[in-house]
């Protein structure tokens, strides 16, 4: 039986601090313990939640004064705003995470992911930890 654990990542090596706002998803395909394919899923939450571009030389922070910070993410909004990420792990076993928000972590159960939340930042350790465990 195969089984597929994801990963939220920037850099396709380290757990992402925030989920929902994830360049992509690294899953893996594990059969017998060992890796049997890595496959990696962009973030369409991510791209159209914050579609003007943040950071990257666009003249102005991510901060919580143009409308897309902490302070909008956490009123109405919110809880709507985690859908696309069902319907992109619709198909894994476990989502392994640093952390988990409260309306992230509604939308998981929502969709019946479970999730697992990893101490360690780096995937490839997270991963035999949570295989061996």
């Amino acid at each position: 039986m195969i089984l597929k654990i994801t990963f939220p990542t920037n850099d396709r090596k380290t757990i992402a601090k925030r989920t929902g706002r994830c360049k992509e998803f690294a899953v893996y395909e594990i059969e017998d313990h060992s890796i049997k394919n890595i496959e990696y899923l962009e973030n369409t939450h991510e791209h159209h939640d914050h579609g003007h571009g943040h950071g990257n030389g666009s003249g102005h922070g991510h901060g919580d004064g143009h409308g897309h910070g902490r302070q909008d993410h956490n009123k109405g909004e919110g809880e709507h705003s985690h859908e696309e990420i069902g319907e992109i792990l619709n198909d894994t076993d476990v989502l392994i995470v640093g952390r988990v928000g409260k309306f992230m972590k509604k939308a998981l159960e929502g969709f019946g992911i479970k999730y697992h939340i990893s101490k360690n930042p780096d995937i490839e350790e997270s991963l035999k930890e949570y295989l061996n465990s």
